[in-house]
């Protein structure tokens, strides 16, 4: 057993070893691993926040670029195209029916004289208003007035325009981040009658031009070039009877508007900060401060309907210095990941560590049992290798004591020693030792035969009584001369399917083993007996012997187990193993049965014939 404790001992360090290094490298994979997946929902988020700010960037860069180019005239409500032909008419601005995308909220203008107007709305002309939408934009431009016009309204002091600051009672304007590089400002040039028909857009389409509308004189302005007229546009229809056109000045002077870039900014608008578009546009007539609000419910609607499974909040931050963010200057997104996401990523980071564990655990059971193979097979390789240095010394024996018994009476018959009269005699107990080899060479070879499973009978039915008989006058003669007796006990006339040499090989083992084990006993009868059952025949061999103790008996019948102490009488371990394979062979089978009253009994089971 040492050899067994020795590779047990080194398995199980080498398994400990090994199972040790792969959980510490696996574990810290699968830290990493439910590290990466509770990241991946915020990593998600972030990214998917990014695509939407470039989105949104790109937005309202688009949409600032357009309204860059759009004329200062437009933010009227009536508006005469300097394109159009020479002559007196208005159109309705391009933006009288309301914003043409959908981020604006609405457009407004305000003038040094502290009026506030829209493009939707003509308080000159209410049948001009865009009625659709007129509550809101009625509410809009209210809304301007409170929140805007106290802060861009333009003012004159000593001839120069500069932005009102004497609004003490409204909300202070929100910082806003440093300035972008200046834009150069847009220089148009205009013709005095389509500057002023622009400036009196309203009493024109009514008719009734006012006698002061004196354009500034040329000391003024910057003369510049007249521009070509284009095509006259399509007029606006007009009442059914419209009023007698009024003459107005011939243009003979060119007007200069300098027009400043949009640019972005956040102002509180109905009590919320809000992103505006501002420019200054400076005419002869004074300053007006031009621009739009963003619709803060579409931008938002926008994120609602392109955050995927993500939150974004549009925030005022000027501090914010995240520009993958950043959507225009001082606005931000602020986004964060799904709860639902959270949950579900955070679960299936419990579950990549479950399916470690529960594969660690499955694996390490695995080579624990193959380790506990691999010991059993060394324990068992050392168990046969010491039954087998067993049964070499007991063949030595076995067969050393009936060849020293042959060697003497063969010297004494050669060399005529002894009493002549005993000849017989010692010819006799030569036969029989000669017969106790043969069944010790027999029984080798019987296992050898199972060993290779090539163990083969012939069952036939034939007379068992007469057999049994036959066999109990051969074995008789040794037993006798052993101190045995041998009662046989054979119902008339039974028959049974056996072969016959291996009947002869188990009935010879098992009363060579009732007259080795009972030698000690008073009573030395060997019983041998043959009954019918009820699934075939008994054969049943007694002795008086010490019998097999009882836990013994589980290994009765293995190879190289004996049912006595070393200090027993000799033996192979082989007769009752190879009886009992042989009685299976034949159909039968060979079992141990307790008796009440002491002793051995064996039971050999054939089939009926």
């Amino acid at each position: 057993m040492k050899k067994t404790l020795v590779a047990a001992g080194l398995l199980v360090v080498a398994l400990a070893a090994l199972l040790i290094a792969w959980f510490t490298s696996g574990w810290a994979d699968v830290r990493a691993r439910q590290e990466t997946k509770r990241a991946a929902p915020t990593l998600l988020a972030e990214t998917r926040g990014a695509e939407l700010a470039q989105e949104l960037r790109s937005e309202l860069s688009r949409l600032l670029s357009r309204e860059i180019e759009r004329p200062y005239f437009h933010y009227q409500s009536l508006m005469r195209d300097p394109r159009a032909s020479r002559g007196t008419g208005v159109t309705p601005s391009p933006l009288a029916s309301g914003p043409e995308d959908k981020l604006v909220m609405g457009y407004f203008q305000l003038d040094t004289k502290g009026r506030t107007t829209t493009p939707t709305i003509n308080d000159d002309v209410p049948e001009l208003s865009e009625p659709k939408q007129l509550a809101g934009n009625l509410q809009f431009r209210g809304e301007v007035i409170r929140s805007l016009s106290p802060q861009l309204a333009p003012v004159a002091i000593r001839g120069e325009v500069v932005a009102r600051n004497d609004a003490p009672e409204q909300p202070p304007r929100i910082k806003r981040p440093p300035p972008p590089p200046p834009v150069a400002p847009q220089v148009i040039t205009l013709d005095n009658d389509s500057y002023t028909q622009n400036n009196f857009s309203n009493q024109i389409y009514q008719g009734n031009l006012p006698s002061q509308a004196v354009v500034p004189s040329q000391a003024e302005v910057t003369p510049t070039p007249p521009v070509p007229a284009p095509p006259k546009p399509v007029p606006r229809p007009r009442p059914a009877t419209p009023p007698a056109p009024v003459a107005l000045p011939a243009a003979v002077d060119a007007i200069t508007i300098i027009v400043s870039p949009l640019e972005w900014s956040t102002l509180p608008f109905a009590g919320i900060p809000t992103l505006v578009a501002v420019r200054e546009v400076a005419t002869p007539d004074g300053a007006l401060a031009q621009g739009f609000v963003v619709d803060r419910a579409s931008l938002t609607s926008f994120l609602a309907a392109s955050a995927s499974d993500s939150i974004v909040e549009l925030r005022a931050d000027p501090d914010h210095s995240e520009p993958r963010m950043q959507i225009a200057p001082g606005w931000h997104l602020a986004v964060r990941a799904n709860p639902r996401s959270i949950a579900a990523a955070a679960a299936e980071a419990s579950q990549i560590g479950s399916a470690f564990l529960l594969r660690f655990i499955l694996i390490g059971i695995i080579a624990a049992i193959a380790a506990a193979f691999v010991v059993w097979l060394v324990a068992r390789a050392e168990i046969l290798a010491r039954e087998r240095s067993q049964f070499a010394a007991a063949a030595a024996h076995e067969l050393r004591t009936p060849l020293a018994g042959l060697q003497l009476y063969g010297d004494m018959l050669a060399d005529g020693l002894g009493d002549p009269a005993k000849q017989r005699d010692y010819a006799r107990r030569m036969s029989e030792e000669a017969a106790r080899l043969g069944r010790v060479v027999s029984n080798v070879l019987g296992f050898s035969q199972l060993e290779r499973g090539n163990l083969s009978v012939d069952p036939k039915v034939a007379r068992l009584d007469e057999e049994l008989r036959r066999l109990c006058e051969r074995a008789e003669p040794a037993l006798d001369r052993a101190g045995a007796a041998l009662a046989l006990d054979v119902a008339p006339e039974l028959s049974a399917k056996f072969d016959r040499d291996a009947l002869a090989r188990i009935v010879g083992n098992l009363l060579d083993n009732a007259e080795k084990y009972g030698r000690d006993a008073e009573d030395r009868t060997i019983g041998l007996s043959a009954r019918k059952a009820a699934d075939g025949v008994e054969i049943v061999v007694t002795d008086h012997g010490p019998g097999i103790a009882p836990q013994a008996r589980a290994k009765l019948f293995r190879p190289f187990t004996r049912g006595v102490t070393a200090d027993g009488p000799a033996g192979l371990g082989l007769g009752l193993a190879l009886s009992q394979s042989l009685a299976r062979a034949m159909g039968g089978d060979l079992q141990y049965r307790a008796t009440a009253g002491g002793g051995a009994e064996f039971v050999l089971r054939l089939a009926g014939a």
